[in-house]
C-alpha cells in the first residue's frame, strides 16, 4: 500500500541513529576516569543530549506501525515480515557481533543470547522491540477501541499513562526480580536479563507514538504552534539531566521522564524543519533507510575505527578521538549496509526488501512502507 510520505519520520529515524551511535561512542569515553575535567564535562553534555535515542526509536516505530496498519492489518503478513526482515537479520547480526567482538563462548547458549539481546551490549534493544512487535496486534486492537470511544475515556486513559508508567519505572528492579523468580524460580543470568528488557519498562514512548499517529495532523499543528514553548521547556530539562549526569543534582524520576518526552518533541520539531532542505533531507534519509542493520553493526565499525585511529595516529585526546570515530562511523556504517543490499538474499542481512531498493534513493511524494 502507498501512503503519503512523512518526511519528518525519515529525518527522525536518521537522527535517532546518529543519537545512538553518539551515545555509544561519546558516552563510552565520558566514563573514562583519566579524561581531563574540561573534556569530561563536554563529553557528558554531548552524551546527555543524545541519551533519549531509544525513546525516539520507540516513538518512531509506533507512529510508523500504526500509520501503515491501523486501517489495513493482516496478521499473517505482519508476522511473516517481522520474521523475514527483522528477526532473521537480528539473529545473523547477533552471531556476527559475537564473533567479531570476541564473545564466541556465547554460541554455547545461542537461543537465550538471542532472546535476552545479549549478542552484544547494544542488542538488548532488539530483544526488547521484537517482543513488543509480537504484542502489536493486541495493542492495535485496544488502541482502536479507545480511539473510537468517548472523549472522556480517551482523556482518562491518556492522563493515566504517565503516573502508571512512573510507578512501573520506580519499582522496575522489584518487578524484574519478582517476575524472574515467579517464571523461572532460580533464573540464570540470561533468563533474568530476558525479564529485565521487558517492553513494559519502555512502553510510555511507544504509547506516545500511538497517540501522535492517531491524531497526527492535530498533533503536528499544535506542536508547530507552540514550538517555542516546547523548546523553552526542553532546555531546562536538558540542564537538569546534564547536572544529574555529572552528579551535581539528585535524580528526580518525573523530571527525567519529562526530559525524555520533551526531547522527542524537540527532535520532531527539528525534523519538521530539516525536512524542507532537500539536499540535507536526502542525505539524512539515506542514513535512515539503512539505520536498522547499521544499528546492529555499528559497534563493530566503531571498535575497529577507534583502535585504528589510536594505533595509526596515536590520538590521546579522547574528545577529538571520540568525535573522529563518531563522524567516520556515521558515514561508513550506512555505506556498508547499502553495499551489502545489492547482493542476492541481502534482505535477510540488511532488512531492506529488494522491491523497495529503487525507491530508497528517490525523493517521491509517496512512501511504500513494505518493510513494516
Amino acid at each position: 500500500m502507498t501512503k503519503k510520505r512523512l518526511k519528518e519520520l525519515d529525518i527522525m529515524r536518521a537522527l535517532a541513529f546518529i543519537f545512538v551511535v553518539t551515545q555509544h561512542i561519546i558516552g563510552g569515553y565520558s566514563y573514562i576516569k583519566k579524561v581531563p575535567k574540561n573534556e569530561h564535562l563536554i563529553l557528558k553534555m554531548l552524551y546527555i543530549v543524545v541519551k533519549p535515542a531509544v525513546p525516539i526509536f520507540l516513538t518512531i516505530s509506533a507512529i510508523s506501525l500504526f500509520y501503515v496498519y491501523y486501517d489495513n492489518f493482516h496478521w499473517k503478513k505482519y508476522y511473516i515480515k517481522r520474521v523475514k526482515y527483522i528477526l532473521i537479520p537480528y539473529i545473523i547480526w547477533s552471531a556476527i557481533n559475537m564473533y567479531k567482538l570476541g564473545n564466541e563462548h556465547r554460541f554455547n547458549n545461542f537461543i537465550w543470547q538471542i532472546l535476552s539481546g545479549n549478542g552484544a551490549f547494544h542488542l538488548w534493544y532488539m530483544g526488547m522491540i521484537l517482543r513488543l512487535y509480537i504484542y502489536v496486534p493486541v495493542i492495535l486492537y485496544i488502541a482502536k477501541k479507545i480511539h473510537n470511544s468517548s472523549n472522556t475515556l480517551r482523556i482518562t486513559v491518556f492522563i493515566s499513562v504517565f503516573p502508571l508508567y512512573y510507578m512501573i519505572s520506580k519499582y522496575q528492579y522489584t518487578i524484574c526480580q519478582s517476575l524472574g523468580k515467579f517464571i523461572f524460580t532460580n533464573p540464570t543470568e540470561l533468563q533474568q536479563k530476558f525479564i529485565n528488557i521487558s517492553p513494559m519498562f519502555w512502553i510510555l514512548y511507544f504509547i506516545l507514538g500511538i497517540y501522535i499517529e492517531l491524531n497526527y495532523e492535530t498533533f503536528k499543528n499544535i506542536i508547530m504552534k507552540f514550538k517555542w514553548i516546547v523548546i523553552a521547556a526542553y532546555l531546562p530539562l536538558l540542564v537538569y539531566a546534564y547536572l544529574n549526569e555529572i552528579k551535581a543534582v539528585e535524580f528526580n524520576r518525573s523530571l527525567y521522564i519529562l526530559f525524555m518526552l520533551f526531547t522527542i518533541l524537540a527532535v520532531y520539531i527539528l525534523a519538521l524543519y530539516l525536512a524542507d532542505f532537500k539536499k540535507l533531507y536526502n542525505k539524512l534519509k539515506f542514513i535512515g533507510d539503512y539505520s536498522f542493520a547499521a544499528y546492529m553493526s555499528h559497534i563493530i565499525v566503531l571498535n575497529w575505527m577507534a583502535n585504528y585511529l589510536q594505533l595509526r595516529f596515536g590520538i590521546k585526546d579522547y574528545l577529538i578521538l571520540g568525535l573522529c570515530v563518531l563522524v567516520i562511523t556515521l558515514i561508513i556504517t550506512p555505506l556498508i549496509i547499502c553495499f551489502l543490499s545489492y547482493f542476492p538474499y541481502s534482505q535477510y542481512v540488511t532488512g531492506v526488501r529488494k522491491n523497495i531498493m529503487k525507491s530508497i534513493n528517490e525523493s517521491s511524494s509517496v512512501m511504500v512502507y513494505n518493510n513494516l
